[in-house]
């Protein structure tokens, strides 16, 4: 089945069930910082709104076997989830979610959010984290005033909850390297070969670490986890070096005399093949360790 005629056959498969009342489209949405397809759904006039990730779907349907009955039973079921006027926030699950400002910017005058340099601070509720899946919702101004929130509230709760959730942690870079080239089935000598020259440059330079929360999707978050950077920066006696990856990492090395930076951000680019894209900051950190501080220095 092509994704054109899932689509039609899924919005009448879901008309005949909800009936007249029910208003269903199809949208581009921002979700996890891309613009994605989705169907929109309000089951009726009073209902909320409810937006489900269609290629998300249509994989599960081309791969999984899942047929359109099944793909509305799965959404009616999650629909009648939902509270009708109020959704209410586990507070202990109240996490940071960073992203580059120009990735949220047309959500920013309904979500409670703190600009931190080019980048957004926002928040986001887990409401199920297992062994193979992980849902959480961004936090709107609705969830926040219905739950009595306010924006130094949500902070606080994020800030207790994400790093006990997602644990900073700092990781050699060779070592994640080498790490992901043995997991990746399609390596080439090629690809070993060149880990090797990577790794033989390494040992010239200071410790270069991986910087991020644990497995979050938004694991660059780890920025504001001062407590581990000042940990960190006292281990290696001195000022910290950030290098903005992707959205789930930073690179770090102490600032040492005549650090070679250009050299290491390359080095760096090799080593986590991350695209321009998917840059969560433009700017360079530095963690000073006698003030705790963050700066940029670009």
């Amino acid at each position: 089945m092509t994704y054109e005629m899932f689509k039609k056959e899924l919005k009448t498969s879901l008309e005949e069930k909800l009936g007249s009342d029910a208003c269903i489209s199809f949208e581009q949405k921002l979700m996890f910082g891309k613009m994605t397809d989705t169907i929109c759904i309000r089951a009726g006039k009073n209902d909320p709104n409810y937006s489900a990730n269609m290629d998300a779907l249509y994989h599960l349907a081309s791969v999984g076997g899942l047929d359109t009955e099944q793909a509305t039973n799965m959404i009616l079921e999650i629909l009648a989830s939902i509270p009708a006027n109020r959704i209410s926030l586990d507070t202990g699950n109240i996490i940071y979610q960073l992203m580059n400002r120009s990735q949220i910017e047309a959500q920013l005058d309904r979500i409670p959010h703190i600009p931190f340099y080019d980048m957004e601070i926002t928040f986001a509720c887990v409401v199920e984290d297992t062994e193979k899946i992980r849902k959480s919702m961004l936090i709107d101004n609705k969830m926040m005033a219905q739950n009595h929130l306010s924006l130094q509230q949500l902070f606080d709760l994020a800030h207790q909850n994400t790093f006990r959730m997602f644990p900073s942690r700092a990781e050699l870079l060779q070592n994640y390297y080498q790490k992901m080239l043995l997991q990746d089935p399609d390596a080439t000598k090629a690809d070993f070969m060149r880990a090797a020259v990577l790794c033989i440059a390494w040992n010239e330079l200071p410790p270069v670490y991986r910087f991020s929360a644990g497995n979050y999707r938004f694991g660059g978050v780890a920025i504001l986890d001062n407590q581990f950077l000042n940990s960190l920066a006292q281990k290696e006696n001195h000022d910290l070096l950030l290098l903005p990856c992707t959205e789930q990492e930073f690179v770090v090395t102490p600032w040492v005399k005549n650090l070679d930076m250009d050299g290491t951000r390359e080095m760096t680019k090799d080593a986590l093949q991350n695209g321009e894209g998917e840059i969560l900051t433009r700017h360079i950190f530095c963690y000073r360790k006698d003030t705790g501080r963050l700066e940029t220095v670009d």
